[in-house]
């Protein structure tokens, strides 16, 4: 059973599916907050729902349809650990008890 839910999330997504993505996302940034003209990517996956690596593909790509005050988007997300920012933080910020 564990194999066929291995398979499941592995399985290539279509073209079609791919464009209705990528619909998706066009049309929920001009409902997202933008900051000098930059939205974060985490913005978009929580508003979307969006598997997080394939809304990275989808915002990868040059076809994609930005809204006239967004300049870009920022892909270094502050939510989702990944191998660029997860050695950021080191050790625990939390204090500890004194006994």
């Amino acid at each position: 059973m564990t194999a066929e839910k291995d398979a499941d999330r592995e399985a290539p997504v279509s073209d079609e599916m791919i464009a209705n993505y990528k619909t998706a996302v066009e049309r929920a940034i001009p409902h997202l907050p933008v900051k000098n003209g930059v939205v974060d990517i985490d913005s978009i996956w929580i508003e979307t729902s969006i598997p997080y690596e394939l809304l990275e593909d989808i915002l990868q790509r040059e076809d994609l349809q930005l809204p006239e005050n967004v300049e870009r988007i920022n892909r270094k997300s502050r939510v989702k650990k990944t191998p660029d920012n997860q050695g950021a933080r080191r050790g625990s910020r939390k204090r500890r008890r004194k006994r």
